[in-house]
């Protein structure tokens, strides 16, 4: 992938119950975290603010300029756990084997080449510790509201499964975010 990620600037936060989606990606206050797809950080941010010293939130995406406002709000912020990368999630994730507790993908996965997902997943579980979660934030099939315009060209919690399960993952808990938007978390084996 190259250039400008597709939805560049968008965010589903605002469709979202942001508590529930923290407490279902939190697994403690000194973990390592990891955002895929973090844009200009609205979810990274939140998690770094609940979270606080002692933790870190690597916040990878393709979109520099979202990096950059991203980098700037935490400086003001006074948020010295957030980590910004430039990276394309279809490639190998500069990040060591093991590194992380817990990752998060909000409203991304639909927009990855489908060519490119089994890769990610293979790296998501690289990057996991044994016994880290991966929370999976989507668009609920429908025809209407935010997210893609067809139901065909979104990912639904089975789809989630059968993508991620030859990866070592193992679903743990779905839950529904809203009207438009669900998270389903899984266990890395």
């Amino acid at each position: 992938m190259t250039g400008t990620p597709k939805a560049a600037g968008k965010s589903s936060i605002t469709h979202i119950n942001l508590d529930l989606v923290l407490d279902n990606i939190m697994v403690g206050p000194r973990a390592t975290y990891l955002d895929l797809g973090c844009g200009a950080g609205n979810y990274t941010l939140a998690l770094a603010r609940r979270l606080g010293a002692g933790s870190l939130v690597y916040a990878l995406d393709l979109w520099e300029e979202g990096l950059v406002a991203l980098s700037e709000a935490a400086r003001e912020e006074g948020l010295g756990n957030v980590e910004p990368k430039v990276a394309d999630l279809s490639r190998p994730l500069d990040l060591a084997t093991g590194s992380v507790d817990a990752a998060f993908m909000a409203t991304v996965l639909h927009d990855l080449p489908e060519a490119a997902r089994p890769g990610l997943m293979e790296e998501l579980s690289r990057v996991l510790v044994p016994g880290g979660i991966f929370a999976l934030i989507e668009f609920k099939k429908f025809a209407h509201g935010p997210g893609p315009s067809s139901p065909d060209n979104r990912i639904g919690p089975k789809d989630a499964d059968r993508l991620t399960a030859p990866h070592g993952f193992i679903r743990d808990v779905e839950v529904d975010l809203g009207e438009f938007t669900y998270l389903v978390r899984f266990i890395r084996e």
